[in-house]
């Protein structure tokens, strides 16, 4: 019997599969009567898709890395929100909804979202990284502005000056210069 690997698409036999293997038993791992766990991995993708695993040739060539179920947040609660853990991680390709620009989601990053950050093992990014860095960016400065803001206009000259760098930052130059102005009047 062959399998087809997630990764590399070939069709491999179970015997180069012991990486993978070695991981199981997880919890949602479907569990059918009096197979091991390994069978009923089997059975599974030989049947369907549902699992992203690596066969032992990509493990070795670092084409791909061991995926740990414990520490990914998945869920069989709901058909509309089930989702199926990471066995392998492999390089994917993506285009960004800001810049329309083609990047690699990495294995690592992949690991680090789903084993570290624990975001749900069906969310994927949607912008590349640099776009990604820009708007978390942006997020901080508007923080940042809205806590020098919070109580109206501030009296100290070095959270003015701050507000005009926010602003030029954020392009709107009238602004920066108002808050300049205002920092300049407190001499």
């Amino acid at each position: 019997m062959k399998y087809k690997c997630s990764c590399c698409q070939k069709h491999v036999e179970e015997k180069n599969i012991k990486k993978t293997a070695s991981i199981l038993p997880f919890d949602g791992l479907p569990k059918m009567e009096g197979q091991t766990p390994l069978q009923g991995f089997l059975a599974v993708i030989k049947n369907h898709n549902l699992y992203q695993w690596a066969c032992d040739d990509c493990h070795q060539s670092k084409k791909a890395i061991l995926g740990n179920p414990r520490k990914q947040f998945y869920t069989f609660k709901n058909p509309w929100d089930s989702a199926t853990p990471y066995l392998a991680y492999f390089d994917k390709n993506f285009t960004c909804k800001t810049c329309g620009e083609d990047f690699v989601f990495a294995k690592e990053e992949q690991q680090h979202w789903y084993e570290k950050l624990n975001f749900v093992v069906y969310s994927k990014p949607v912008n590349c990284p640099s776009c990604r860095k820009e708007i978390r960016d942006a997020k901080n400065l508007n923080t940042e502005l809205s806590g020098l803001l919070k109580d109206g206009d501030p009296k100290d000259k070095n959270a003015l000056i701050r507000i005009a760098e926010i602003y030029d930052i954020l392009e709107k130059p009238e602004k920066a210069k108002a808050y300049r102005r205002a920092a300049e009047k407190l001499g």
